[in-house]
């Protein structure tokens, strides 16, 4: 969900904040709606691309451990180690439509991720409490198939002393076609693979079928929040 969430409202605060600031420092006539809508699909695809430059997708991590226990071990330490930790895809923004209408200061998007992939060759949980061991090992691969954000973002926009704007209301829906999970489990000796496959490819798409209102009306408070507190802080600076 935090996934989804940062995507969408990253993805559109940026977007219209860098378009508004190339226009205010370019001579790009403000009426030319069709260039405001190159403009966001520009810094969509300098975003995107600044994602794969920070190393975040495709992301690969050889081997990372981490070990937190108290003073007295046996009173309780975990030790979490992954190897071969893998993801693909975040960075893919295709980008069906993207229009902004100045006449009623309205953001219109049609925007998706087709697929994201990620694996574990290995993880592990070791954990002592009391004297007693709990460990749990898990593989394989998890990928998400095409999260797909549609809506409108509307804006009241200042003009004078200098062009500001400010988010005043969101209306998103978010789809997900699947997710395919192909994940081996071992908790204690006991193999939950099945039923963490099932869990992975049915109950998760269900649960968001069912709430999708809900979860529609989380992203667009979240995004209006967010987009406000980002713009505030750039357009101080």
């Amino acid at each position: 969900m935090k996934l989804i969430a940062v995507i969408n409202i990253l993805v559109i605060s940026v977007s219209m904040n860098d378009a508004f600031r190339a226009y205010n420092e370019t001579e790009v006539d403000l009426n030319d709606e069709r260039a405001m809508g190159g403009y966001i699909k520009n810094v969509i695809a300098d975003f995107s691309q600044s994602i794969k430059e920070a190393g975040f997708d495709p992301l690969y991590i050889e081997r990372q451990e981490y070990i937190y226990q108290l003073p007295v071990p046996v009173i309780f330490k975990s030790v979490f180690l992954m190897e071969q930790l893998s993801s693909n895809g975040v960075s893919n923004i295709v980008v069906n439509s993207v229009n902004y209408s100045l006449l009623t200061s309205r953001l219109s998007f049609d925007i998706e991720l087709p697929l994201i992939d990620m694996g574990v060759g290995t993880g592990s949980v070791e954990t002592t409490v009391f004297g007693r061991n709990f460990t749990m090992n898990s593989s394989g691969k998890v990928a998400v198939q095409r999260m797909r954000f549609v809506g409108q973002i509307r804006f009241v926009v200042n003009i004078i002393p200098k062009i500001s704007i400010s988010a005043r209301s969101s209306d998103i829906d978010f789809t997900m076609d699947g997710i395919e999970s192909d994940v081996k489990l071992v908790v204690q000796n006991e193999d939950y693979s099945d039923k963490m496959n099932e869990f992975l490819s049915m109950t998760v798409p269900a649960t968001f079928k069912e709430y999708r209102s809900e979860i529609n009306e989380l992203l667009e408070i979240l995004s209006i929040e967010y987009i406000n507190n980002y713009l505030r802080a750039q357009q101080m600076n």
